[in-house]
């Protein structure tokens, strides 16, 4: 079984990771990819094509994802979790989708911050939106 979880430092997607190693744990051959998606979102940029083009911007972005990605495989460590890392960049939800295809994982656990329903009809949510756009199970962490 591989599962895919996104990552982006919070305290939801850290429990993912810790629901995803007790979905993993005994069951062999299982992985977790633990993946961390660098954005315009994230990157506080207007125009994406200068995150894609500036070395400064992809310097920026794997930094962004270095920290973003050190408590959860710290915590992967220490379960002797069987588990990689991916860092992308690209429109978050999209990306996360396209990787769950190319890499043929079986199921993604994200987390979700829980922003009621009135922030998702302004802001949307990236789970939401995960959940839409692929076709394996997506379980949703609070």
């Amino acid at each position: 079984m591989r599962i895919l979880v996104p990552i982006d430092g919070s305290a939801p997607s850290l429990r993912a990771v810790e629901y995803a190693i007790g979905l993993a744990g005994g069951r062999a051959g299982s992985e977790i990819i633990l993946l961390n998606v660098q954005g315009p979102e994230t990157l506080d940029v207007s125009d994406f094509t200068a995150v894609v083009t500036a070395q400064a911007d992809r310097e920026r972005a794997a930094r962004q994802s270095k920290a973003a990605l050190r408590k959860a495989v710290a915590r992967c460590g220490q379960a002797n979790a069987r588990f990689t890392v991916r860092a992308e960049i690209g429109p978050v939800a999209e990306t996360i989708a396209d990787l769950t295809r190319r890499l043929e994982a079986d199921q993604i656990v994200i987390g979700s911050r829980g922003l009621g329903a009135l922030g998702r009809l302004f802001l949307g949510s990236v789970a939401t939106k995960v959940a839409r756009l692929v076709r394996v199970p997506v379980t949703l962490v609070k």
